[in-house]
């Protein structure tokens, strides 16, 4: 039957998009107007990885001689792909009386359905058939062709569809909408390393690396000033000496130093006393520590014992000083340098944007957006779009450790089926319903339906409706 030339198409559109969707074609019934046959209640329907077709071949009027018979051919396609399904063929009454006396002998390839003609008399073939599912029926169709002699040799015809259906699955995914922030606070930090005179507290500007550490600030504060966008709120400095010397020296040093650089700033922009926070720490044995633990010396497990003992610092360095002479000059050299630090952080707070001026910042300054504002950017596109997606991608970026922007950068992949792109944001997306719902379309999309199932039914539980929606894939049950 194969190799026959189809001669009567009707178009039954598949179902299929994914998953498995429950899904009824469009009922639009037809009758061949050459042999008769009337095709009625044609159905589609997947559950999971199983495809079923059925139809009702009504033969009331069909004209079958007594000596012949026609077979009906159904095909599924989508044009390149395409499976043959099990044949209808209808006897008339001496053909029939032959078949069942000469070994049961049909004209039709493979699985077939015998039906002896009842001629003037109400009859319909109740069909069935089920298939395993492929990815390429998705938009596949079901057409029938008839061998209206049953001899081979066909006769031609018209085409005349029966039904379209259009039934693709679109996962429902759960959003969630970010809280709008009342404050959007920002902050831009780094470290200066300044020079100073041997025990001396006063800033010369022009002394050794002074130039350079000092513009690394005043570049900082300058950013946040000439934005437009931008508040300046807080400048907070804490800094630090080296543990060489006295405890008493050194915390008089890393206090000095500390309030030298708040003059510094509040004298170049006349900042009010009340915009600084300063804090100071009169030896960095912290930053000696990690130095220590990451570098080669010989002998730096015994250094980090000592530096974790509950010794008093003056006594620490003492001993460092007297236990390890050759690592002490070393770190004289090397390492305490770094240690004397002015670590600094500029606050400030930036504007709130409607939706017009977010969508421009949101590609040259997205840092200047909450997670709220780009919510309200990408309900400006179509779900599922390039432009839709980019904007969850960036919240992201932007907010990489937020269970929220995760979820709804994952939700935005899901829309168009990427499961294994999604995964590392669903990773991170939180124990809530919607992150539960937006896992179980990720397995959904891998046909891990027994894995999904759960999934499904906490978000259900919890009130969340398009679980509820996404459940039925697994059918009426």
């Amino acid at each position: 039957m194969k190799t026959k030339t189809a001669i009567i198409y009707y178009g039954v559109a598949a179902l299929l998009a994914g998953l498995c969707l429950p899904a009824h074609a469009e009922k639009n019934n037809g009758t061949n107007p050459g042999s008769g046959v009337a095709v009625r209640n044609a159905d589609i329907t997947r559950v999971c990885d199983s495809v079923t077709i059925s139809l009702d071949f009504v033969l009331d009027s069909m004209d079958v001689r007594s000596g012949q018979s026609t077979v009906l051919q159904p095909l599924f396609t989508d044009g390149t792909e395409k499976v043959w399904l099990p044949a209808v063929e209808v006897m008339g009454r001496r053909r029939y009386i032959y078949y069942e006396r000469n070994g049961r002998q049909t004209y039709a390839d493979g699985p077939v359905q015998v039906i002896e003609h009842r001629k003037n008399r109400p009859q319909t073939v109740d069909y069935h058939t089920t298939l395993l599912y492929e990815p390429w029926m998705d938009n596949a169709r079901l057409e029938l062709t008839e061998d209206l002699c049953g001899c081979g040799q066909v006769q031609s015809s018209t085409q005349q569809p029966l039904a379209q259906a259009d039934v693709a699955f679109v996962p429902h995914l759960a959003y969630i909408t970010p809280q709008a922030v009342t404050r959007k606070m920002r902050e831009l930090k780094g470290s200066a390393y300044l020079d100073f005179p041997v025990n001396r507290t006063e800033i010369h500007p022009d002394y050794r690396r002074n130039p350079q550490e000092l513009g690394k600030i005043r570049a900082t504060i300058d950013t946040v000033r000439q934005d437009p966008d931008a508040s300046l709120t807080a400048v907070r400095i804490k800094g630090y000496a080296s543990p060489e010397g006295s405890w008493k020296l050194n915390t008089r040093l890393a206090q000095g130093r500390t309030e030298a650089l708040r003059r510094y700033l509040t004298d170049r922009y006349h900042f009010t006393d009340t915009l600084f926070i300063t804090d100071y720490e009169p030896e960095n044995w912290e930053g000696l520590r990690a130095y220590v633990a990451q570098s080669d010396l010989a002998d730096k497990d015994g250094i980090l014992t000592l530096i974790d003992s509950d010794l008093e610092p003056d006594a620490k360095e003492a001993r460092l000083k007297r236990e390890h002479p050759e690592s002490y000059r070393h770190l004289l050299a090397e390492c305490y340098p770094g240690l004397r630090r002015s670590d600094y952080v500029v606050t400030y707070q930036i504007r709130g944007f409607n939706v017009d001026e977010a969508k421009e910042r949101i590609s040259t300054d997205p840092q200047k957006l909450s997670l709220q504002e780009m919510f309200a950017v990408a309900q400006t596109y179509r779900p599922g779009s390039e432009e839709f997606k980019q904007v969850f991608d960036v919240a992201v970026r932007m907010y990489p450790a937020d269970p929220i922007a995760n979820l709804n950068a994952a939700n935005a992949l899901l829309e168009n089926g990427q499961a294994a792109e999604a995964q590392p944001y669903l990773e991170k997306a939180g124990n809530s319903p919607q992150a539960a719902n937006a896992r179980a379309v990720a397995l959904l999309l891998q046909r891990r339906y027994n894995e999904a199932l759960p999934l499904l039914q906490q978000a259900k539980e919890a009130g969340l409706p398009e679980a509820e929606e996404n459940m039925k894939i697994f059918g009426k049950k």
